[in-house]
């Protein structure tokens, strides 16, 4: 009997209860709706948090090229003033045989988002201020797209040497590796952001194990990617699983969840590799990617390493036990 037909029966019968039996159906069915959607929203959300963990270590593979040459082919051009101007140091004769040659801009001065700025500043007097934002925010991306990226702050270039070559020798850090961590590309902006929308997303819905599953994805991403921006938002959803975790057993499932997050994360990365070894284009190695991580998110549910941690610790009991009495017989 549909709604309508109950309020005009109850109506008919002109009695209180009639109508007070309406408005409770009509609450019930309110309440299913709801909740119904709530189940919904969360599955859908569910989903989407998934296909995250996924594409954030898609921006720590090879597809990170792919997708800075789309960048860089969406802002190609010759160079403008503010290219030029943001260069000024290294085509300075005088200056540029200290400025590290294609590393320039990790020392020029002139690449951070503030020296860009500076440099910009009133190079073209026929632009207005929107057009010298547009200009500067284009040469910033040019730069970004290219393999080199851009700083996230201005070294001294004897200073930075000193700092790599310590790292290098006391702990096998490549001095590639380190200007990487400096710098960023067009690439690791995307990673940063996906990791930051993750983070938000589930900051107080996520339990533990789940935010550790995030922050064991994210790192992993940011360590393989060498992305320093990545590394902040591991740092931050780390510290935001160790504050979730209150108890031992809390405890267990953030560590639970860091080992499944680096496993998908892994699966993704490695998926990813063997398309490419293989010669798949980009599109089909993204997909193989995203679906290796979603497939591996699934399956790494049905594993708990707490688990086998602990069966493996009992085993090794009764093993020990077994022997201790076999020796007392003996």
């Amino acid at each position: 009997m549909s709604l309508m037909k109950k309020v005009r029966d109850a109506a008919a019968a002109g009695g209180r209860r009639g109508l007070a039996k309406v408005a409770g159906v009509g609450m019930v069915m309110g309440w299913r709706v709801r909740v119904g959607g709530r189940a919904a929203i969360d599955g859908t959300k569910e989903r989407a948090g998934r296909v995250l963990s996924a594409a954030q270590a898609l921006v720590a593979s090879d597809l990170s090229g792919d997708l800075n040459r789309l960048v860089a082919a969406a802002v190609k051009g010759a160079p403008t003033v503010y290219d030029k101007a943001m260069d000024a140091n290294y085509l300075d004769p005088a200056l540029r045989s200290g400025l590290g040659g294609s590393y320039h801009r990790l020392f020029d001065g002139g690449h951070t988002i503030a020296g860009a700025v500076r440099a910009a500043r009133g190079v073209s007097a026929d632009d207005t201020v929107v057009q010298e934002a547009l200009g500067t925010i284009k040469a910033l991306l040019r730069d970004a797209s290219t393999p080199r990226g851009l700083p996230l702050a201005t070294w001294d270039k004897s200073t930075f040497d000193s700092v790599a070559a310590a790292l290098e020798s006391k702990f096998r850090i490549p001095k590639a590796w380190f200007y990487e961590l400096n710098t960023y590309d067009a690439a690791d902006l995307l990673g940063g952001a996906i990791g930051v929308v993750s983070v938000i997303y589930r900051w107080n819905r996520a339990d533990t194990e789940e935010f550790a599953r995030l922050a064991s994805v994210i790192g992993t991403s940011a360590a393989v990617s060498a992305n320093p921006l990545l590394m902040v938002v591991s740092v931050v959803a780390m510290a935001r699983a160790y504050n979730k975790a209150n108890s031992a057993d809390e405890f267990a499932e953030m560590i639970d969840g860091s080992f499944k997050g680096a496993a998908t994360s892994g699966a993704s990365l490695a998926a990813i590799a063997v398309a490419g070894t293989a010669g798949a284009s980009a599109g089909v190695a993204l997909l193989v990617g995203v679906t290796a991580g979603i497939l591996a998110y699934k399956v790494s549910d049905k594993v708990s390493l707490v688990a086998v941690a602990r069966f493996a610790k009992d085993q090794a009991t009764v093993i020990f036990a077994n022997a201790r009495e076999a020796t007392r017989r003996s």
